[in-house]
C-alpha cells in the first residue's frame, strides 16, 4: 500500500473540531493497510494550554493505534488578536517546516494537508514540492474568510495575510476537499478548478449511542424535571456565546429551563465571569468521550450559537453528533449562511445575534413536547441518510488513493 503524510495543527488527543476528523482519516488510511505520519502540534484545542495530563507530549516522535506522530513544539497563547494570531501561525510555521527537513525522497507517496491553519498547508506545499509527490488539501476551514467573520480584533489584517498565503496552498493542491457546499463556492471564488475540488461532509466520526433521558441525567446529577438546552464543543469568538448568556436573562423568572456550556476556549474564563450569580445558565468542562453521548442524551434541545458575521464559515463539527443523538437542535445563526442552509427542515432556527428571539425560542420548545420530538426524528433520518461514517470514510479513502495514483 501507500506511504502517506498527513500534516495537521489539530489531532489526537484534541476531543473536538478538527482533531477528529484528522485522527478518524488517519486511523482509517491505517487499517487499509497503508503505512501512515502525521505531522502535528502539541495538544492545545480547545483549552490554548496544554492540560496535565498531557504535558509529557512534548516535541518528538510517537506512535498511536499504528499511527507515526512527530510533534513539533510551538507557541500557544491563551488570548488572540491580530499580532497573537500572527506569531502563532508564525510559530507553527517555522516549527513545521524545522521538522520536515528530516524528510527525503522515497519516505512517502502523497502529503494531505488540513487547514484552516495556514501553516499546516504551505508546509505541506513545501513538503510535497521538495520530494516531488502529489499535494492534497483538505478544507475544513479558511483562515482568510474566519478571521474577516469572526469578531477578532484586527480581523481585518490577519484575513488579508491568509487569504494571500492560503491562496497559494490551494492553487497548488493536485486535489482539494471541501466540506460543504458553501465552502466550495468560496474555494472556487479564489480561482480555484472545479475540477479539483472534491464535496465530502464530516460525517460522525464518533459513536453517538442514544439512552435514556433520566439514566442520562443521574449520571450527571441533573434535576429530571429540568428542561436542559446544551452547547458543546469550543468557546471561542464565533461562537459568540454571549449571546447565549444574554438570552438567559429573557427567560422567564419561574423557568425550569437551564442552559450548560460544556466545553473549553479562549472566550471561557469571560462567560464564567458573565454567568456569575444566574441562577440558569453555567459553564462546565468537557466531559470524556465515554461520556458524551450521554450528556446529549441528558439534553432535551442542543444548540448552536454563531456570530451573526459567520456567512461562509465551515459547519460546526458538533453537528455530526448532535444529529446522531435524537434529541432536538436549535440554532441561532445568520440566515443564509453555510449553517443555516444545513440545517434547514431538521433544526429550529433562530436568527444569530438576537437573545431575545433566542430566549422565546426556547421557551417555547420547552412547552411543546410533539415538535421536539418530530425535530429530533428529522435530525436523525438527516444524519442517516447524510452523515455515514462508513460512507464518509470510503469517500476520503478513495481521494487520497486517487491522489496517490496522480504521482
Amino acid at each position: 500500500m501507500s506511504q502517506v503524510l498527513l500534516v495537521t495543527t489539530n489531532y489526537w488527543p484534541e476531543p473536538t473540531g478538527i482533531s477528529v476528523y484528522t485522527t478518524d482519516l488517519a486511523e482509517s488510511l491505517k487499517a487499509v493497510g497503508n503505512s501512515v505520519t502525521v505531522l502535528t502540534s502539541l495538544p492545545h484545542y480547545p483549552w490554548w494550554r496544554i492540560p496535565a495530563e498531557y504535558s509529557h507530549m512534548v516535541e518528538g516522535k510517537s506512535e498511536q493505534s499504528g499511527v507515526f506522530i512527530i510533534r513539533a513544539k510551538h507557541l500557544i497563547p491563551p488570548k488572540m488578536n491580530a499580532l497573537i494570531r500572527i506569531r502563532f501561525e508564525s510559530s507553527l510555521w517555522w516549527n513545521l517546516r524545522r521538522i520536515s527537513k528530516e524528510f527525503k525522497t522515497g519516505d512517502f507517496d502523497a502529503i494531505v494537508a488540513c487547514v484552516p491553519t495556514v501553516a499546516a498547508g504551505i508546509v505541506g506545499k513545501r513538503i510535497a514540492k521538495k520530494l516531488r509527490i502529489p499535494f492534497g488539501l483538505i478544507v475544513q476551514d479558511l483562515s482568510g474568510a474566519g478571521a474577516k467573520q469572526s469578531g477578532l480584533r484586527g480581523g481585518a489584517l490577519i484575513s488579508k495575510i491568509a487569504h494571500f498565503v492560503e491562496g497559494r496552498a490551494l492553487h497548488a493542491a493536485n486535489g482539494l476537499v471541501v466540506v460543504s457546499p458553501a465552502m466550495r463556492d468560496v474555494v472556487v471564488g479564489l480561482g480555484v478548478e472545479k475540477s479539483r475540488i472534491s464535496q465530502i461532509l464530516n460525517y460522525s466520526a464518533r459513536s453517538i449511542v442514544a439512552i435514556e433521558k433520566a439514566d442520562a441525567r443521574r449520571r450527571f446529577s441533573w434535576p429530571a424535571d429540568d428542561f436542559i438546552v446544551i452547547h458543546t464543543g469550543n468557546m471561542g469568538a464565533k461562537q459568540d456565546l454571549e449571546n447565549v448568556v444574554k438570552s438567559a436573562d429573557f427567560l422567564g423568572s419561574n423557568s425550569q429551563i437551564k442552559i450548560y456550556l460544556v466545553g473549553h476556549g479562549n472566550q471561557e474564563s469571560t462567560l464564567k465571569t458573565l454567568c456569575k450569580g444566574k441562577s440558569n445558565i453555567s459553564v462546565l468542562p468537557a466531559v470524556s468521550d465515554a461520556d458524551y453521548s450521554a450528556l446529549l442524551s441528558a439534553a432535551d434541545l442542543l444548540l448552536v450559537n454563531e456570530r451573526s458575521t459567520q456567512l461562509e464559515m465551515s459547519l460546526p463539527s458538533k453537528l455530526t453528533s448532535y444529529l446522531y443523538s435524537q434529541r432536538a437542535v436549535i440554532a441561532a445563526v445568520p440566515r443564509g449562511g453555510a449553517t443555516w442552509k444545513f440545517l434547514d427542515g431538521v433544526a429550529e432556527l433562530v436568527e444569530a445575534g438576537d437573545p431575545i428571539a433566542l430566549a422565546r425560542a426556547i421557551e417555547e420548545l420547552s412547552q411543546e413536547p410533539e415538535k421536539l420530538a418530530d425535530l429530533a426524528k428529522r435530525g436523525r433520518v438527516f444524519a442517516d441518510a447524510n452523515l455515514d461514517s462508513e460512507v464518509g470514510r470510503k469517500k476520503y479513502l478513495n481521494w487520497v488513493a486517487e491522489l496517490v495514483q496522480s504521482k
